[in-house]
């Protein structure tokens, strides 16, 4: 994606914002995501409607396997052009990937509108038909696909699997032994296959591709192994049968228990805000430590733990928590700018320079960053610097009598000792 936007970004933008867009194209071609990342955000300030930008930050968290900040990147850029087919694709193709299919049929109506050649889109389209019960829009969208595209994978495993469900045989079954030829390697093909073969009665061929799936990328799939088990139950053997059955009951508890543990960390989060409110954080802390056990990737429990450390003075767990923030999710101005009151407070000056000189290039219209970076720049000796800083503060935040009074302060010629 970065290559096919270089061009047009730097055509379309203005001078000073294609040079952020520029610098991040440049970091990004050297593998530095994080710097990457920072200069696209700067094109964005600089230019909100900058699409390609927005498109590149998507395209970098995707590398990165940060979901939710790849999402909001891309509903941005929808936001400013709302048929872009690069976004409509892979904005829709996320919400396929966590169940959302209303939201993933909103954008993938438009997008069969602004890309009517793509059997990608059409066979997308027909999986939320199916999924939402309408066999006729799902069996009318998958033969487009096919139509656009016959050896399309997707098409024709979800349109095999659509008539064979139906009774359809005699067409259901040569497009689901083509969809296992064509992709060997994918469990999908096998899987469909296999649950097909069952519902006829052919075990033998049914236990086959059910392995064959078990092997390709199903191994934690429930479904495969209660297939499986209706296969070897079909032929007899009561021992292979009573594996399967075992397999597929401990991938069942453990997809429950998962779920369960997701829900009680909500629970802990909510929790743990109400008694931020009643001002107990140490209970509070307690609660968010629960919930990032059962939720270890999510930058907003980290910050939020990260947070309250920092309110407890525990200024190194603190550190710890907001830095493992950072990593997750590199270009939220929030997560450095704490970073930097936190290395303030541990009196790491220069490392609290560099945080919040980071979270004033990513969000220039916070005052409150400014002013902290005025005040670590005096505690250097660096007083022109802090001017500088504290008079964006008090411009971006002209009623404030501190960032004033600060501002004033450090203009003031200091007595001689």
């Amino acid at each position: 994606m970065i290559a096919l936007l270089l061009m047009s970004a730097l055509a379309q933008a203005p001078s000073d914002c294609s040079k952020s867009f520029a610098a991040g194209l440049r970091e990004y071609e050297r593998k530095n995501l994080e710097q990457a990342l920072i200069a696209f955000r700067g094109a964005v300030q600089c230019d909100p409607k900058l699409v390609q930008a927005h498109l590149a930050i998507a395209d970098i968290y995707a590398e990165r396997g940060n979901e939710g900040e790849v999402l909001a990147a891309l509903l941005q850029a929808l936001k400013i052009e709302p048929n872009n087919v690069l976004a409509l694709r892979a904005a829709s193709t996320l919400y396929l990937k966590n169940g959302l299919h209303t939201k993933a049929f909103q954008l993938l109506e438009t997008l069969v509108v602004a890309a009517p050649d793509s059997a990608d889109a059409h066979a997308d389209l027909a999986a939320v038909h199916a999924a939402s019960g309408n066999r006729e829009g799902a069996e009318k969208e998958f033969r487009r696909a096919l139509k656009l595209q016959p050896d399309h994978f997707p098409a024709l495993a979800g349109l095999g699997n659509l008539l064979a469900r139906a009774g359809d045989d005699a067409v259901a079954m040569p497009l689901l032994r083509k969809a296992a030829h064509l992709q060997p390697q994918a469990y999908e093909g096998h899987f469909l296959l296999g649950s097909a073969l069952n519902r006829l009665g052919q075990f033998e061929e049914a236990r086959s591709e059910l392995e064959q799936a078990s092997k390709h990328g199903g191994e934690n799939e429930p479904q495969v192994f209660y297939q499986l088990a209706r296969a070897w139950g079909g032929l007899g053997k009561v021992a292979e049968r009573k594996a399967a059955l075992a397999r597929f009951s401990e991938l069942t508890k453990k997809e429950k228990e998962d779920i369960e543990l997701q829900r009680r960390a909500t629970t802990w989060i909510d929790e743990a805000r109400r008694l931020l409110q009643s001002g107990d954080l140490e209970a509070a802390a307690a609660r968010l430590e629960l919930a990032r056990e059962a939720k270890p990737g999510d930058a907003t429990v980290l910050f939020r733990l990260a947070s309250l450390n920092f309110d407890l003075q525990r200024f190194d767990i603190a550190r710890e928590y907001v830095q493992a923030a950072i990593s997750i999710s590199p270009a939220t101005w929030l997560y450095h700018y704490l970073l930097g009151l936190v290395e303030r407070s541990s009196h790491r000056l220069a490392d609290a320079k560099a945080s919040l000189e980071v979270a004033a290039k990513l969000q220039p219209t916070e005052a409150p960053v400014f002013n902290a970076l005025g005040e670590v720049l005096l505690e250097q000796g660096e007083q022109q610097a802090a001017i500088t800083a504290f008079d964006m503060a008090v411009k971006v935040a002209p009623d404030d009598a501190t960032f004033r009074r600060n501002l004033d302060s450090a203009r003031s010629p200091k007595p001689r000792r």
